[in-house]
C-alpha cells in the first residue's frame, strides 16, 4: 500500500505545477478581458498599468513553480550589474540560445532581480506565429506586446512593425526576448546542425556544435524600430542536467526541470550587457556581429561541458514572500467557481470566447 502511494505521488508530482499554470490562464484571461473592455473607458495608461499588474502577478506564479517549487540552483556569470535591484529598469533586447521549452523563464528570473520591486511585467517574446492558436494565451500575449513572426512562408511585416512601434511608445520598461536560432536545438536534430554548419562553412565560418547559425532578421527589425533601447543582454543558458553522462545536448523539459531529481538541477546563466551604441545596425555588419555572438556562445557551452564552471555568482532563490501572494491569488481564483456560480459562468464564457479571440487576431491582422 505504501509503495503504491509513493508511486502514485511520484506520477502525480509533475501534474500539479503544470495544472496550476495552465488552469490559472482561465481566471487570468477573464481578468484580462475585463481590463481590455475597461480600456475603452479609462485612460490608456491606467488600463496598461492594470494589465502590467495582472501580468506581473502571473509571472510570479511561474517563478513560484520554476524556482521555489523546483528548488533549482542558479549561478550567473558575466555582467552581474544587470541584476541590480536599485534604480530605474532598462529597455533591453535579450538574445539567447534556444534548447528547451523552459528557456523563456530565464529572462523572467533575471527580470525579478532587476530594478526596484522587480521587472517581470516588462518581459515580452518574439514568438512563432502558430502560438496565436493557443486558447486565451495566444490572444492575451499579443495584447501585452508579444510579437508573432512566421518561420515559414511569406513574411508579413505590418503586424510586427505595429507591435514594435507600440512597445517603443508604451509605458516603460520593456524586455524583448529573441531566439535568433529560430528553433530549439536538441541532440536529435542532427540534420539541422549539419545544414547550419554547411551554411557557415559556405560563408567562410567555422562549424558550431552547441548552437545553430543565428538569423539576424528579427534583431534587425527590433533595432530599426525601437529607438528607446538602452542595451542588448546577450544570454547563454546552460542546464546542469546536460552534464550528465550521455545527456549532452538534451536539455530538460518543463516536467524534468520542475519535478525531476535534484541531482544536477543547476542553472548556469552567462550574461553580457552590451550598450546599444556598440551594436551595428547596418544589415551585413549586424549579421556578422550576431554570428560572432553565437560563436562565443558555442565556446562558452563547450567549456561548460569540458570543465567545472568557475567564477560565477550563486543567486539566492527568489523570496517566497515575492511569489506566494500571486500563487495564493490564482489558487483562490481556481477554487472560486466551487463557491460562486457567477464566477463559474464567467470562466465558461471566457473559455467559450477562445475561438472569437483567435478570430479577432485575424480580423485585426495581428498575425
Amino acid at each position: 500500500m505504501l509503495i503504491s502511494l509513493t508511486v502514485a505521488v511520484d506520477v502525480l508530482k509533475p501534474i500539479v505545477p503544470c495544472s496550476l499554470l495552465s488552469l490559472s490562464m482561465v481566471p487570468f484571461a477573464s481578468c484580462a478581458i475585463v481590463i481590455g473592455g475597461a480600456s475603452w473607458i479609462v485612460p490608456s495608461h491606467i488600463a496598461q498599468k492594470l494589465d502590467n499588474m495582472l501580468y506581473k502577478s502571473y509571472m510570479r506564479l511561474c517563478l513560484f513553480v520554476f524556482e521555489n517549487l523546483s528548488g533549482v540552483e542558479i549561478t550567473v556569470y558575466g555582467s552581474k550589474e544587470v541584476l541590480n535591484k536599485s534604480g530605474a529598469p532598462e529597455n533591453a533586447l535579450l538574445v539567447s540560445n534556444h534548447q528547451s521549452n523552459v528557456d523563456w523563464i530565464i529572462p523572467v528570473m533575471l527580470a525579478a532581480r532587476h530594478g526596484d520591486g522587480g521587472n517581470e511585467q516588462a518581459f515580452r517574446v518574439m514568438v512563432k506565429n502558430s502560438i496565436h492558436l493557443v486558447p486565451m494565451f495566444g490572444w492575451y500575449i499579443f495584447q501585452h506586446g508579444y510579437i508573432y513572426v512566421r518561420r515559414f512562408g511569406e513574411f508579413i511585416g505590418a503586424p510586427v512593425l505595429r507591435q514594435l512601434n507600440w512597445l517603443n511608445q508604451s509605458m516603460p520598461p520593456y524586455w524583448l526576448l529573441i531566439f535568433p536560432e529560430g528553433t530549439r536545438l536538441t541532440a536529435k536534430k542532427k540534420k539541422l546542425v549539419k545544414s547550419s554548419n554547411q551554411f557557415l562553412e559556405s560563408n567562410g565560418r567555422q562549424p558550431m556544435q552547441n548552437v545553430l547559425c543565428p538569423r539576424s532578421g528579427g534583431l534587425q527589425l527590433a533595432l530599426d524600430n525601437l529607438s528607446t533601447l538602452d542595451a542588448i543582454y546577450d544570454v547563454t543558458v546552460m542546464y546542469g542536467q546536460m552534464r550528465v553522462p550521455e545527456r549532452r545536448g538534451m536539455a530538460p523539459g518543463m516536467f524534468d526541470f520542475c519535478c525531476g531529481p535534484q541531482t544536477f538541477k543547476h542553472l548556469h546563466i552567462h550574461l553580457n550587457r552590451i550598450p546599444i551604441e556598440q551594436v551595428p545596425k547596418e544589415k551585413l555588419s549586424l549579421r556578422n556581429w550576431t554570428i560572432d555572438r553565437f560563436v562565443e556562445k558555442d565556446r562558452i557551452i563547450d567549456e561548460f561541458y569540458s570543465d567545472s564552471p568557475e567564477g560565477g555568482t550563486p543567486l539566492p532563490c527568489v523570496p517566497i514572500s515575492q511569489t506566494l501572494p500571486s500563487t495564493l491569488f490564482f489558487s483562490a481564483a481556481l477554487l472560486a467557481p466551487f463557491f460562486s456560480r457567477t464566477i463559474g459562468r464567467i470562466y465558461l464564457l471566457t473559455i467559450a470566447s477562445s475561438p472569437l479571440l483567435i478570430a479577432w487576431l485575424h480580423i485585426r491582422k495581428c498575425v
